[in-house]
């Protein structure tokens, strides 16, 4: 048996340099199973790398939901499909065929042409001159002619006909040849003075009124019916009216410059603009795909046939987001350095952020509504830090509205409810204030979706469906959040009031099996309990932590429950063992213990305490039996020391001494307060000067706290009573016993009826 003991010895070493090196990994990583892809050993690489993989995840995410859904579309077909406008937009075409028929009704602006009158009368004037001159020249020809005067004369005439026509044609005038030939043969000077006169007269008269290109022909008119009322010759009123349609001209001329600059205020006016506002139908279904609408479609990017990459919004989206990563790790590097130095606790951030924007993504085209926000805020403030859950519902907010726009109704319930629901499970300790909680973000959704539709003025159709909706996602939300908890808890080693107060049932498999297989040790166990809540409670730190380890310390002893005083009832089995096997045996229970847990998956922070409750304690009973036996043998130290690790927590430091007062104050006689206060002081400076609290974050204060809490737990079991009137002066029948605790060995009396 000795030599399968010294066996045992050298793989309980071995065993435990290999959980140390585990535990330095686990330190490291912070207790999350090693992956190749974080197997960087410089810890700011791996946060580096675990932001840029959740801020490039994100930014796909969000992209993706914010990119909008294509449409095959042709010109002139009927559409298949109900199409609404994401954001207000211009229909391009329709405001340019607006502005086109703006600037056409402008009408030309108008100023007066000085010379026209003047022009005109002058033609009349270059009309009657003109007359006069024709005449001249025929009689002159005709004068010329020597002989032969009815044969030359026809020549004579033609040559001044022409010769009339190519005066008038030069002025732009025109008149019959029969007209001319009898302006020019039978019209008298007298007729021609007159004719000028009165068709001076009427164009006058005309040329007072405003003529324009537009009535420039009714003008002409009403000068020709005037004409015709004249007492002119028939002949020459004739000739007039053909004269007529060539001596007018407008006296008012269109303005270029000034009417350019109407028609372009007309065509630049913003009412020409033809906006589709936000969630306004672009195309119903059955319409008929025009011009202007497919265009609307293609700026929306809304074309199969004509998608392009977006590189605008995806630039926008990646700075967002960067923008949004950058204020999360400040903040944690300023206030929840805990979550920032931790690479599982960083994984679990990043996997929560992620799987919302997945959920968001998923379920936002068919309501924003539904998108369950909180489920992250909730895990985030049990598993990590509420502040934390805080400030990283604000980035989610932002990063699900780039997604899917500005819906205020979403904004205002992921903001208000979900930061309401942070505070609602921060303290949940059972899973029906999980119930309750998720009822509360439910009516509180409610709530915050009723009072927006109200300011918006909504239909009560519209409330009571939207109110519905926001219910149901709280009341899913919190499902949800209780379905995933435990995965969560179990994969990243994260321990919950919740999973504490699962851990500390009575009916626990390990805690059961321990209560009948080592009675003495389970009572001890629950004793401890009671001194590591009172103890670190007093000292703000996980009260219940402290109280779940100290329930789980000892499991190890279930592997040779005899071994150990506090269960045995007959003989002890170490008088006749060497105190090196002895030692052997008390020290292996920590290992044990370890083991046991790790089977029973039981979470790191629980197998932590079990492993450090001990440190490198000395089993000073067996080393000085040792000493005594060997007294010519060089006895080393280190193989009666506990092979453990120094408490590296407030709690399990707590454990510790709370495991080793009750061990030793349980084994006083006379348990007065004083006594209790000085034993647990010394007991206490005793583990502070062998090096055993250096690894925790305890200051002599602390220490000092520790101690009054102990004494005064103590005092609560301890109080005196009346001794039942059988029971006085019986002595023991077992006579003086060594009883073994964990921290060495002490004498008492055992007295009957004593444990």
């Amino acid at each position: 048996m000795k030599g399968t003991i010294k066996v045992r010895k050298n793989i309980n070493k071995k065993d435990a340099v290999q959980r140390d090196k585990g535990r330095a990994g686990r330190k490291s990583s912070g207790g999350f199973g090693s992956s190749p892809m974080l197997s960087f050993k410089n810890k700011h690489l791996q946060r580096v790398f675990i932001a840029s993989i959740t801020i490039m995840l994100s930014f796909l995410i969000v992209l993706n939901g914010a990119t909008p859904k294509r449409y095959r579309l042709t010109l002139g077909e009927k559409s298949v499909y109900d199409i609404h406008s994401p954001r207000d937009i211009e229909n391009v075409l329709k405001t340019e065929e607006n502005a086109i028929k703006a600037a056409s009704e402008v009408l030309p602006d108008m100023m007066e042409d000085r010379n026209a009158s003047i022009e005109v009368i002058n033609n009349v004037i270059f009309l009657r001159t003109s007359i006069e001159k024709a005449k001249r020249d025929y009689k002159a020809g005709i004068e010329s002619i020597e002989s032969n005067l009815e044969e030359h004369a026809p020549g004579v005439l033609e040559e001044t006909l022409a010769s009339l026509k190519q005066d008038l044609g030069d002025r732009g005038m025109n008149i019959e040849k029969d007209q001319m030939e009898y302006l020019i043969l039978k019209a008298e000077p007298s007729d021609i003075v007159y004719f000028e006169d009165v068709l001076r007269n009427l164009v006058s008269n005309v040329m007072r009124k405003d003529i324009t290109k537009e009535n420039l022909r009714a003008r002409i008119t009403g000068l020709q019916g005037s004409i015709e009322k004249t007492d002119l010759k028939q002949e020459l009123k004739d000739i007039a009216v053909s004269a007529s349609n060539f001596i007018l001209k407008p006296n008012r001329i269109v303005d270029d410059e000034m009417t350019r600059v109407k028609r372009e205020a007309a065509y630049n006016d913003p009412k020409n603009i033809e906006i589709i506002k936000k969630g306004q139908r672009i195309l119903s279904v059955d319409d008929t795909i025009t011009r202007d609408k497919l265009r609307v479609l293609e700026d929306l990017n809304f074309l199969e046939t004509k998608s392009r990459f977006d590189f605008a919004l995806a630039a926008g989206i990646l700075i967002t987001l960067f923008l949004l990563s950058l204020l999360l790790i400040l903040y944690m590097n300023n206030f929840c350095r805990r979550v920032f130095y931790s690479r599982s606790r960083l994984i679990l951030l990043s996997m929560v952020i992620i799987l919302t924007l997945l959920c968001a993504r998923a379920v936002h085209e068919y309501s924003t509504l539904i998108i369950p926000i909180f489920i992250a805020t909730m895990l985030i403030s049990m598993l990590l830090d509420l502040r934390l859950a805080l400030v990283t519902n604000v980035v989610l907010t932002v990063a699900i509205s780039l997604m899917i726009g500005n819906d205020d109704k979403f904004i205002y319930m992921a903001l208000v409810t979900g930061s309401f629901s942070a505070f609602v499970v921060s303290k949940a300790n059972q899973r029906n204030k999980l119930s309750f909680a998720g009822t509360v973000v439910a009516l509180l959704n409610v709530l915050v979706i009723t009072s927006a539709n109200i300011i918006a003025k909504s239909s009560l159709e519209t409330l009571l469906k939207e109110g519905a909706i926001v219910f149901i996602n709280g009341i899913a939300s919190m499902l949800i959040t209780g379905w995933i908890l435990p995965f969560m808890e179990s994969t990243f080693n994260i321990i919950t009031p919740l999973r504490l107060l699962e851990l500390a049932n009575p009916n626990q498999t390990l805690l059961k099996k321990l209560l009948m297989e080592a009675p003495g040790t389970y009572h001890h166990s629950l004793m401890v309990g009671n001194l590591s809540e009172a103890g670190t409670e007093a000292i703000g730190g996980n009260a219940l932590l402290a109280r779940v380890g100290a329930y789980f310390h000892d499991i190890g002893k279930l592997k040779r429950p005899s071994f150990f005083i506090e269960n045995q009832i007959g003989e002890n089995p170490h008088d006749k063992m060497t105190p090196n096997l002895s030692a052997l045996v008390i020290t292996s229970h920590i290992h044990d213990g370890y083991e046991m847990a790790k089977k029973h998956k039981v979470p790191q922070a629980i197998r932590d305490i079990i492993i450090q409750h001990h440190g490198t304690t000395l089993v000073a009973y067996f080393y000085h039996k040792a000493k005594e036996a060997g007294k010519d043998e060089s006895i080393n130290e280190s193989n009666f020391r506990y092979s453990g690790i120094k408490p590296t927590t407030r709690e399990a430091a707590v454990v510790m001494l709370a495991d080793s007062v009750e061990a030793a104050v349980r084994s006083m006689n006379d348990r007065t307060e004083g006594k209790i206060e000085g034993l647990v002081r010394k007991i206490i400076k005793g583990k502070l000067d062998d090096g055993q609290l250096d690894h925790c974050s305890l200051t002599l204060k602390d220490l000092d706290t520790i101690s009054k809490a102990f004494v005064k737990t103590f005092g609560g079991f301890f109080h005196e009573r009346e001794e039942y009137p059988s029971m006085r002066g019986e002595q023991s029948k077992f006579g003086s016993q060594i009883i073994e605790t964990d921290n060495g060995a002490f004498r008492r009396q055992a007295m009957k009826g004593e444990e």
